[in-house]
C-alpha cells in the first residue's frame, strides 16, 4: 500500500512540473527566456504562463565550393503565452536560399503545431518594434 502511494504521489508530482517542449527549425535558436539567457538550441522545454522568448536565425548557404554565405539575424522576438504543457512545433516558409533568408529576416513569420493548434502564425518582431510596443503599453497604463 505504502508503495502504491508513494508512485501516485511522484506521478502527481511529475505530472505538476511537466512543461512544453518547443522545437525550432535548425536554422532559429532561442537565446534567451524572459531576459535569462539559454543554451543556444532549437528546442526548449518551457513551463506554462507568459513569456518573452528571442530567438535567432543562422544558416549558411553554400553556392558552389568557394562560394559561402552566412546569413545571421539580430534578436527576434516572441510574446507567448502557454496555457498547455504540449510539444509545439514551428516551422517557416521555406528558407532554401539567401534571398528566402533575407525575407524570413524582414518579414519574420513563423507558424505553430501542436496538440491544440493546427497552424497558428505568430509574426516575430525586432528590437525596434518591442520598444515600440513597450512603449505603447506604458503610455496606456499611464493614461488609466
Amino acid at each position: 500500500m505504502k508503495k502504491f502511494i508513494a508512485i501516485t504521489l511522484l506521478s502527481a508530482v511529475s505530472s505538476m512540473s511537466m512543461a512544453a517542449t518547443i522545437s525550432l527549425p535548425d536554422y532559429l535558436v532561442f537565446t534567451s527566456i524572459d531576459g535569462q539567457p539559454t543554451e543556444q538550441s532549437s528546442t526548449i522545454d518551457i513551463n506554462q504562463g507568459e513569456h518573452l522568448v528571442e530567438l535567432r536565425f543562422f544558416e549558411v548557404f553554400r553556392s558552389g565550393a568557394d562560394d559561402t554565405n552566412f546569413v545571421k539575424s539580430d534578436s527576434l522576438y516572441w510574446s507567448l503565452n502557454l496555457t498547455n504543457d504540449e510539444d509545439i512545433k514551428v516551422s517557416t516558409k521555406d528558407i532554401l536560399s539567401t534571398k528566402n533568408a533575407k525575407s524570413f529576416i524582414s518579414s519574420p513569420v513563423i507558424t505553430l503545431n501542436s496538440a491544440s493548434m493546427s497552424n497558428e502564425t505568430v509574426t516575430l518582431v525586432n528590437h525596434e518594434e518591442l520598444m515600440a510596443l513597450i512603449m505603447k503599453q506604458h503610455r496606456k497604463m499611464m493614461s488609466q
